[in-house]
């Protein structure tokens, strides 16, 4: 056992929790998922990693929670082909947090359309197939795109917040503009990886620029 098990107590019965939890998950909540904007989703709401201050778990445990979200995603897929309703499903992966990956299906207007909620990346990486899983197989079926993670700060924020430019500058951040916002500041906080299964032509919907 490696020194990481160890330091997690009762992880057996942690594991028999996500066994539980995604047994659950194979059956998407269905009720509001009534017109274009809709959405459904899932996200791993277990104590004592999904907290406040959120605890990222060790990378071996986070594998069984991700093992979990893509035999959901194949089983929601079979649910939302059903309603025979455009739907866009995607799995996102957040790395190093963890805690914050979902599972999400938006009903769009047409079929094929897909649309993303972040920030799609500047940055160029392969996806990480070795890191999530030793069965890359079934991770390949999904093609992956790459978005960023980030800490957002609207300029007309500054003011309620009692924060200066300077001082979100020297904490990392980096002074942008928007369209439609205006200036902003953003940090980056890692990768956010959005799966989609492999197979369809889609329609693609450039990523929203921001998802409030």
């Amino acid at each position: 056992m490696s020194a990481n098990r160890k330091k997690i107590r009762g992880w057996k019965r942690r594991i028999k929790k996500i066994n539980s939890w995604g047994e659950h998950i194979k059956r998407p909540e269905l009720k509001y998922f009534n017109k274009p904007g809709d959405y459904a989703y899932e996200r791993c709401f277990l104590s004592p990693f999904y907290v406040l201050e959120k605890r990222q778990p060790p990378l071996w445990f986070y594998k069984l929670i991700l093992a979990k979200f893509i035999y959901a995603y194949f089983e929601w897929e079979k649910a939302f082909e059903k309603l025979n309703v455009p739907y866009d499903l995607q799995l996102w992966i957040y790395d190093p947090n963890y805690m914050w990956s979902e599972l999400l299906c938006r009903r769009v207007e047409n079929a094929g359309e897909r649309r993303g909620y972040s920030w799609e990346s500047e940055l160029h990486k392969e996806f990480p197939y070795a890191k999530f899983s030793q069965n890359n197989d079934i991770l390949k079926k999904f093609e992956w795109l790459l978005a960023d993670e980030q800490s957002v700060v609207l300029e007309s924020e500054l003011e309620d917040d009692q924060i200066t430019p300077d001082e979100l500058i020297n904490d990392g951040y980096i002074k942008k503009t928007h369209v439609q916002h205006g200036i902003y500041y953003a940090k980056r906080l890692g990768d956010v990886w959005v799966g989609h299964k492999k197979g369809h032509d889609p329609k693609t919907i450039p990523f929203l620029n921001f998802d409030f």
